[in-house]
C-alpha cells in the first residue's frame, strides 16, 4: 500500500476480492495541494489476478471513469453516486481512491433500531425491537437512491449489486445516500466486450436483493433488476424492527428466496413475458401452487399504521411499482422520481 502512496489507518470493509482501508497521504503536508483540503480517504485494493467473473476491477475503473467524465462534460455533480478520485497501480494490485464516508445503510438502520418494553395482556413484559427512522427521512433517502440510479441508468450502466452495504452516508448528511461498488456492474452495449447483451451473467446481486428473473436464469435482463433490488431495500428501511421482509435462509438459497418472493408477492403471471419459454419458468409453473400476493400493508405496515402523509402515500405507490414481476410494468428510477417529486 505504501507503494501506492498511502498510509493505512484501519481496514473498514471489503469483500471476496477486495479490501478497503481508511488512508491518508504518506506526505500529508502536500496532500491538500493534490486533492484539496480533505485528509482522509477510502482506498479500495484489488489484485486483478485473484478475481473471478463477473468481478472485474478494470471494468469498474472504466465505468467509474466514464461516469465521472460525463458529469464533467455536462458540468453537473451527481451527489448520490460515489466519485472516483484517482487510480493507482503497483504492478500487483489496483488502488481506487474515494471520498471517505462514515456508515453503510445497514449500520444506519441498526443505529435506529431501539428496544422497547411491551406489556402483554396477562401483565407480563417483553422487549421488542422498534425501527425509529422517521418516514420523512426514509422518503429523502429513497429520492436520493432514485436520483443516483436514474443517473447511472441514463449512462447505460446496470449496477447489479444494490444492497445495504453498498449504500453509504456521511454523519453530516444522514439522509443523502451514496451508491458505491461498481465491481460487478454492466455497461452497455456489451460491458466493454465482456458480456453480450443477451448473455449477461446471472450470478449477480446479493442474497434477497436478487430480482425474480435472475432466479430463473434470464440472461437478457435490463436495469430493472436494480429497481427490484431497491424495492426490497426500501421495505427493509421501512421495516418495523429493522429486519428484511424475507426469512434469513433466503440470503443463502435461491430456492428459498424464490419461495419467499412467491409467498410475499404472489405467483408471477402464467404468461410472464420476461421469462416465458425459459425451462426454469416452465418448471416453476409445474412445481409451485398459485399463490396470492400479500396486501402491501402487511409487507410495509409502518406506512399504514402511522397517519398517512404525502411522503407515506408516495412511498406506497413506489414500492408497489418496484415489485412487479413484469419488467415492462416495474417502475424505472425516472418513473419513481416522477411519483415521489410530483
Amino acid at each position: 500500500m505504501d507503494a501506492l502512496g498511502w498510509k493505512p489507518l484501519a481496514k473498514i470493509g471489503g469483500g471476496r476480492f477486495s479490501d478497503i482501508y481508511k488512508v491518508q497521504k504518506n506526505d500529508p503536508e502536500n496532500c491538500s495541494a493534490v486533492i484539496g483540503e480533505q485528509q482522509l480517504f477510502a482506498l479500495k485494493l484489488v489484485d486483478p489476478d485473484d478475481e473471478k467473473p463477473p468481478h472485474n476491477i478494470r471494468n469498474e475503473i472504466k465505468i467509474l471513469s466514464d461516469l465521472k467524465k460525463a458529469q464533467e462534460e455536462q458540468n453537473t455533480a451527481i451527489s448520490n453516486v460515489i466519485n472516483l478520485i484517482s487510480v493507482s497501480f503497483n504492478n500487483i494490485e489496483y488502488g481506487l481512491l474515494f471520498p471517505l464516508l462514515d456508515m453503510t445503510l445497514s449500520q444506519m438502520i441498526k443505529s435506529h433500531v431501539k428496544s422497547r418494553v411491551v406489556f402483554n395482556s396477562d401483565g407480563t413484559m417483553k422487549m421488542r425491537k422498534v425501527n425509529t427512522i422517521p418516514i420523512d427521512n426514509v422518503f429523502k433517502i429513497v429520492v436520493g437512491l432514485m436520483k443516483g440510479l436514474d443517473w447511472i441508468h441514463s449512462r447505460g450502466v446496470i449496477h447489479r449489486d444494490i444492497n445495504p452495504n453498498n449504500i453509504l452516508f456521511s454523519r453530516e448528511d444522514p439522509v443523502m445516500p451514496v451508491i458505491i461498488d461498481f465491481g460487478i456492474s454492466y455497461q452497455g452495449p456489451d460491458n466493454n466486450g465482456l458480456e453480450k447483451p443477451d448473455r449477461k451473467f446471472t450470478d449477480i446481486a446479493t442474497g434477497i436483493y436478487k430480482a425474480p428473473e435472475l432466479l430463473l436464469s434470464k440472461r437478457d435482463y435490463s436495469n430493472k433488476v436494480d429497481m427490484w433490488a431497491v424495492g426490497i431495500l426500501i421495505a427493509l428501511i421501512l421495516s418495523k424492527d429493522g429486519k428484511p421482509i424475507f426469512e434469513q435462509d433466503s440470503m443463502y438459497s435461491d430456492l428459498v428466496l424464490l419461495s419467499n418472493i412467491l409467498a410475499t408477492f404472489g405467483s408471477p403471471p402464467s404468461d410472464w413475458s420476461d421469462c416465458k419459454g425459459l425451462t426454469s419458468f416452465d418448471s416453476l409453473n409445474r412445481t409451485f401452487f398459485t399463490k396470492s400476493p400479500k396486501p402491501l400493508e402487511t409487507i410495509v405496515p409502518r406506512l399504514f399504521e402511522e397517519p398517512e402523509t404525502d411522503s407515506s402515500s408516495k412511498l406506497q405507490k413506489t414500492i408497489a411499482g418496484l415489485t412487479k414481476y413484469e419488467t415492462s410494468q416495474r417502475l424505472s428510477a425516472h418513473d419513481s422520481l416522477a411519483i415521489l417529486l410530483c
